[in-house]
């Protein structure tokens, strides 16, 4: 049974390549993808394979795992490669800038995506950072992750009348906090949540409204950008020193969701720079039974 197994999953991931190789290749990305590359393959898909497989007379809990080992999935890439710079001055003692918008849960997404009578759900993402801070420092701090110099996550929650991020440029300008932004959405019937549990604040966040996830934060007085990678999912966390874990995160992610990546400075003299950021979304399906 096991050589069976073996063979039809490597089977089926030469014939239909799973989401690991099989994200859209565009030579004309755009440098801000508010809604991600074409999806990898759509719910419509998943049904169709399952299919043809079930036409070879497997049985369906076979099926189902020859999927699940090919990670024949949803996935969607969300790039920016754009520099954005958070900068904390004397007159403002934090900063924060949108450089990533993505619409992760959007309904836009879930049209391309999932199907009817079904949940869309995501399974996990991965973020890739390119950043740094101003490159020096007057305290004894160097080369440690203890920093004013950080990324963050927001959820977006947009109101009724929302139809697409690209309506709202807010990725344009510069923020004191998430808090400037929250009051900002609420006069249009849209919001940040504000529900990340209060053990997940770290570091510089302390204080602040529950508006954001700490994602990474970067290497104190490093004057070269370092690269980042950090993965969240509804079960686990995996990322290198300085990571942020998204305690709570996927409890409060829901359909209809975008989510923001910050960057953040705060104390006057600490600086945030990113040239690039990218995540990668892993979805999955609630059917009914």
């Amino acid at each position: 049974m096991n050589r069976t197994f073996q063979f039809l999953s490597a089977s089926f991931s030469l014939l239909w390549p799973s989401g690991n190789n099989q994200t859209s290749t565009s030579p004309a990305r755009a440098t801000l993808q508010n809604e991600g590359d074409e999806p990898s393959i759509s719910y419509a898909d998943i049904c169709v394979t399952r299919a043809m497989l079930k036409a070879l007379g497997l049985p369906t809990e076979l099926v189902l795992e020859i999927l699940a080992h090919a990670q024949y999935e949803p996935v969607i890439e969300f790039t920016s490669r754009r520099r954005v710079v958070a900068e904390a001055l004397m007159g403002a003692a934090t900063s924060a800038n949108v450089c990533l918008p993505a619409e992760v849960l959007s309904r836009n997404t879930i049209r391309r995506v999932s199907g009817p009578n079904v949940t869309l759900k995501v399974k996990e993402i991965k973020f890739d950072i390119k950043s740094k801070d101003q490159g020096w420092t007057s305290e004894n701090t160097t080369g440690t992750f203890n920093t004013s110099s950080w990324l963050e996550v927001s959820i977006f929650r947009p109101g009724p009348q929302f139809s697409s991020l690209e309506d709202l440029p807010f990725w344009t300008r510069e923020y004191d906090n998430p808090q400037e932004l929250q009051e900002q959405l609420s006069s249009a019937g849209h919001k940040l949540v504000d529900e990340r549990p209060e053990n997940a604040s770290v570091g510089a966040q302390g204080g602040e409204p529950p508006l954001a996830w700490y994602l990474q934060g970067n290497k104190v007085a490093e004057r070269q950008h370092s690269d980042y990678q950090i993965v969240w999912a509804p079960d686990r966390s995996e990322g290198n020193q300085g990571a942020g874990k998204g305690d709570g995160f996927f409890g409060v992610l829901q359909e209809g969701d975008s989510v923001l990546v910050w960057a953040r400075a705060k104390y006057p003299g600490w600086r945030c720079q990113v040239d690039n950021v990218k995540m990668t979304v892993r979805y999955s399906f609630d059917e009914p039974s």
